[in-house]
């Protein structure tokens, strides 16, 4: 699915306009190349753990293919895992490039203050199945074929990469914590991360998904594992319809927002009773934007997992953020950015009391 952000571009080579992709973008937005990455190479094996940003790869499904991890400075073990996913035609790279000014980049300070380790995989070009490159996307389920439209295992390719990075830093002597993974996502990253939940919820302590619905007519099979789940979606969304309906350009139909709360809600056998509400403060009036937050707690004596579904009234095509705001240009095509919660921290709130063994 093809989503885009669009930010200001300060760094000193690359001080125009970039066009950058969340999980929806479009055919006509440019990507403004030669833009410095801020990835090094993999540490090699053994004890020495060094801290900041890694590139590495992995043999999957005949494909080598490539992610990125980021270890804190003084790494405490075990350390939690934040999966984090990239929006179609985005790339791991991109989402995580300090010239873009990405909410994305707000989990970096995260894994620092608590000593978290970030994983960050990289998808697939849908017209080419290159498995390198900054024009990637996941295979969330739509129904569909061509190239708007990945084949890639990334179930397996995922999955895989957890096995790795438990044996690498265990090797490395700073085990992971395996009860306390979690996966997060926007737009395309977002519908992956129903997947990985869908499909491998024995991994995963906790789930949240921005800017993301539930495809319609799916080709996963049922979610039936219920696994604590945060949903952010924006009401004025342009390309992934809060409604419901087509996502834009071919991209596939997708469930309304609600049908995908309502569908979680089910598997996860939360209480539509118990059900509370909150308006969070209005932090910036002028955003044109506010959120309110329902929450459904397990149902009490069967079991289940909480849903958290934040709707946010106004709000377009983007991660909520305080500190990393899209330009007005990027707003006229994305729609209006909220910023009243700094989102990766508002999904590390909600994470971070999870652990896999209290499903």
């Amino acid at each position: 699915m093809r989503d885009f952000v669009l930010s200001s571009v300060t760094g000193q080579s690359c001080r125009m306009a970039r066009i950058a992709v969340f999980a929806l973008a479009v055919p006509f937005l440019l990507s403004l190349a030669g833009c410095p990455q801020d990835s090094d190479s993999g540490p090699p094996p053994g004890n020495d753990l060094e801290a900041g940003w890694h590139k590495d790869t992995l043999r999957h499904d005949g494909l080598e293919r490539v992610f990125r991890y980021y270890v804190p400075q003084e790494a405490q073990s075990p350390m939690p895992v934040v999966v984090v996913l990239h929006g179609g035609t985005s790339s791991m790279d991109t989402i995580f490039d300090p010239d873009e000014g990405r909410p994305t980049l707000e989990w970096v300070e995260i894994a620092e203050e608590e000593d978290a380790v970030l994983l960050v995989p990289n998808g697939t070009n849908t017209a080419t199945g290159a498995p390198q490159g900054n024009d990637q996307s996941w295979n969330d389920c739509r129904p569909g074929t061509g190239d708007r439209f990945s084949e890639a295992d990334d179930v397996g390719f995922i999955n895989a990469l957890l096995d790795w990075s438990i044996a690498f830093f265990s090797d490395a002597n700073h085990p992971i914590d395996t009860d306390r993974i979690y996966v997060t996502g926007a737009s395309n990253g977002g519908m992956m991360t129903y997947r990985l939940i869908t499909e491998l919820p024995e991994r995963f302590a906790a789930a949240a998904a921005f800017i993301a619905n539930r495809p319609a007519g799916s080709e996963c099979p049922q979610a039936v594992e219920p696994t604590p789940l945060l949903i952010v979606n924006g009401t004025a969304d342009p390309f992934m319809p809060w409604d419901g309906g087509s996502i834009v350009l071919g991209g596939g139909p997708v469930l309304s927002a609600e049908e995908t709360r309502d569908y979680w809600i089910g598997v996860n056998n939360a209480s539509i009773a118990d059900q509370t509400i909150t308006s969070l403060p209005d932090l910036d009036t002028a955003d044109g934007s506010h959120i309110v937050c329902e929450a459904y707690p397990p149902t009490p004596s069967v079991g289940g997992a909480p849903v958290r579904f934040c709707r946010v009234e106004g709000g377009g095509h983007s991660m909520p953020s305080i500190e990393h705001q899209l330009s007005p240009a990027a707003e006229l095509i994305v729609g209006p950015q909220n910023h009243d919660i700094e989102g990766a921290r508002f999904a590390w709130a909600f994470l971070e009391p999870y652990l896999a063994d209290m499903q």
